[in-house]
């Protein structure tokens, strides 16, 4: 049985988008698949943190335009065969999407992938509540300062009340530093305000910089926080990970 995943937050900025990318990529990889839908219309930046950028040639206004059929909007790469980008177009006002067309998407969705992960726009718009009416499950991902951990408490609210069953949170930019301190939340501070599992932590790493910048998913490097996802990627498969002690205070916490 499909399982449609919505990743959303409740402000931009928060690494929404890259996390999206590097767990389909995961979820890929491990002979699940997936289709990745950018819904961040008129922006789309889910082809840049694949590296596919150059090989979009079609998108999703031309399945809800009715100018192509599913088949031909897909983007697949040799580096991911198992997973399949469904690009958003540049220039579509997401005021012009109808409920009916991303409905009529998922449903085709279903019947050929194993996962489908909708990566929603930031915010509560009316594409994201679109979305999550279609969702199996909601990841809402924040960093830990107060406003954000406040928006997502939003997101998750409104997932909800729309019958989304399953909802988790992931923390991301987390800086040990600034934890241990005191300065910044932590997050079983988080999971507590928002009275919802952590689904995983990911710490502010350089190397995610570098990655976004060029096309490099950080699941395909060695770094910190591309081990933070793959643990996470493997927690959404049903694997029973522990997380790491959340205010421990020696070196290494994130490879716990």
């Amino acid at each position: 049985m499909s399982r449609v995943i919505v990743i959303a937050s409740g402000k931009g900025g928060v690494g929404k988008t890259t996390i999206a990318a590097n767990l389909g990529i995961c979820l890929g990889q491990a002979g699940r698949k997936t289709a990745l839908i950018d819904l961040d219309l008129g922006l789309r930046n889910i082809d840049v943190t694949l590296g596919l950028e150059t090989v979009v040639l079609n998108h999703l206004g031309d399945y809800f335009e009715e100018r192509m059929p599913l088949e031909e909007i897909v983007t697949t790469d040799e580096r991911y065969p198992d997973l399949a980008l469904l690009a958003a177009p540049q220039n579509m006002d997401p005021a012009d999407l109808k409920e009916e067309q991303l409905e009529k998407l998922v449903r085709e969705l279903r019947a050929a992938y194993d996962v489908i992960i909708i990566d929603s726009p930031a915010g509560v718009g009316p594409v994201f509540s679109a979305a999550i009416r279609l969702a199996d499950e909601g990841i809402v991902v924040t960093s830990p300062t107060v406003s954000a951990v406040r928006d997502a408490d939003k997101v998750l609210h409104l997932m909800e009340a729309a019958g989304v069953k399953y909802r988790f949170v992931i923390v991301n930019m987390l800086r040990q530093r600034l934890m241990k301190n005191g300065v910044m939340m932590t997050p079983e501070d988080i999971r507590d305000v928002l009275g919802t599992p952590l689904l995983g932590v990911i710490p502010e790493d350089e190397e995610a910089i570098v990655c976004c910048n060029t096309g490099v998913p950080l699941v395909t490097v060695r770094c910190m926080s591309g081990s933070a996802l793959k643990r996470i990627a493997e927690r959404v498969r049903g694997t029973a990970l522990s997380l790491p002690r959340l205010n421990a205070r020696r070196k290494g916490l994130f490879h716990a």
